[in-house]
């Protein structure tokens, strides 16, 4: 089953978060995780949706462990995140 883990981000500076996460897509390649569609609110312009593909999930929840994420997690500010996990059907 192919699953995603899809993230709203409410980041207080966007561009600081939106640079820091970009700048982590190889880090996060390592735990089988892969840049999915990207969506920016209209109506928020401080938040987003990330959708990241996964191999596996339990690899790729890994990466929200590991010391690359905490550095991004430093280097991005302030940032609110809710995760959820997807499982695409058919």
């Amino acid at each position: 089953m192919q699953q995603a883990i899809i993230i709203q981000v409410d980041a207080e500076d966007f561009e600081l978060w939106h640079k820091t996460h970009s700048s982590y897509e190889e880090a996060r390649k390592e735990y089988g995780i892969t840049e999915g569609p990207f969506f920016r609110s209209p109506e928020h312009p401080n938040r987003a949706q990330v959708h990241l593909d996964v191999a596996e999930l339990d690899r790729a929840m890994q990466w929200f462990q590991s010391d690359a994420f905490k550095a991004g997690v430093k280097e991005a500010g302030n940032v609110r995140r809710d995760i959820w996990i997807a499982n695409k059907k058919g």
